[in-house]
């Protein structure tokens, strides 16, 4: 009985001490930990939009995968004991993405690695032109920004240091029947009547300002973090372009983003998107330094008309120095189109025609 209890007491003490040793040296059958992920995209890294896009996910220290989480478009998946991945696109927007991964072994450990993307839209824009119905006047020291109708007022922001405006016109009487100046220091872009209220953009100073629609008294003002180019709103939100290829939808309340787009055709990116106008469900924007006008889908971001206006304005018989084609409004109470330009003595009604 003795030598029985003295060889278990023995043999405890041996496996304790290999115990000790296992877990001091890693541990012979411990699964080795993720000290790195590599992520590969297999097709590289430019998509269109509805296609898969395959990873491969590695553990460079050796470390088997037991299980992978995937943040992507605003979606978070699983994946388990796989160590490539199919994501399809179609949940996403276009535009640029980053794939966040995390990688987890059967212990515990894990690693974080990241793809960055882009996907094209699968649609070629309808290309359009254009048919003027009517040629109107312009104030030619208008350097035009932003242009809305609210019934049958037009409400025009103008920029420039030192003569950024905003204008309240009857468009009927063709009259100013309220204006209000910026002070110099600010430089005006886009404006939208929403509500009982008017919302103006400036330049680079992050500053909007808020003002009654009647009046044009300043009620309020607010900031943002990026350049002010156009400007619109979808009846809730405020729709901001920076003359990126952003699009950003704004709270009215609190002016905090709600979200984002980027806005792409079948090519990539489309920047400089200046004077806005929100139509039908549709954003329209002009292409500053162009003569082009893109129509974009406000939840995927693809383009899906571009409108060619060259020619619009006939140059050779004018004296007086014009500058880019920037200005889209539609009233809606008679379906029609207007557009102008910065300093163009000319503003005109048009209809958009699709190219045969």
């Amino acid at each position: 009985m003795k030598l029985y209890v003295r060889t278990v007491v023995l043999l405890s003490i041996a496996l304790l001490f290999a115990s000790c040793a296992e877990r001091q040296n890693g541990g012979k059958q411990a699964t080795a930990k993720i000290e790195r992920l590599a992520v590969s995209l297999i097709n590289g890294d430019k998509y269109v939009f509805g296609q898969n896009i395959d990873l491969q996910c590695n553990a460079e220290s050796g470390a088997v995968i037991d299980s992978l989480s995937v943040s992507f478009g605003g979606r978070t998946m699983k994946f388990a004991r796989t160590a490539k991945l199919s994501l399809p696109t179609n949940q996403a927007s276009v535009g640029q993405h980053t794939i966040r991964i995390t990688a987890w072994t059967a212990d515990g450990s894990q690693a974080e690695g990241r793809a960055h993307v882009r996907i094209v839209s699968d649609v070629e824009p309808v290309r359009y032109t254009y048919k003027i119905i009517k040629q109107l006047p312009h104030n030619h020291d208008y350097y035009t920004q932003g242009l809305e109708f609210d019934g049958d007022y037009l409400y025009e922001g103008t920029g420039l240091e030192g003569r950024s405006a905003l204008y309240k016109i009857d468009f009927q009487k063709q009259t100013v029947e309220n204006s209000v100046a910026l002070d110099n220091q600010y430089f005006g872009e886009g404006v939208t009547v929403l509500g009982e209220k008017v919302y103006q953009l400036t330049w680079r100073s992050f500053a909007g300002f808020v003002y009654n629609k009647n009046t044009l008294n300043k009620i309020a003002g607010f900031s943002y973090p990026t350049e002010g180019w156009g400007l619109a709103n979808d009846g809730s939100n405020l729709i901001m372009s920076d003359g990126s290829e952003k699009i950003y939808f704004v709270d009215t309340a609190s002016f905090s983003e709600v979200r984002r787009i980027e806005v792409y055709d079948n090519n990539g990116p489309v920047t400089m998107l200046n004077e806005l106008e929100y139509v039908d469900g549709l954003i329209y924007a002009n292409i500053y330094c162009s003569d082009f006008i893109v129509a974009i889908e406000p939840t995927s971001g693809k383009v899906l008309k571009i409108i060619d206006m060259r020619g619009l304005l006939n140059t050779a018989e004018l004296k007086l120095r014009v500058d880019v084609l920037n200005g889209i409004a539609y009233q809606k109470s008679t379906n029609r189109w207007y557009v102008t330009g910065k300093l163009w003595p000319k503003m005109f009604q048009v209809e958009f025609v699709e190219k045969r």
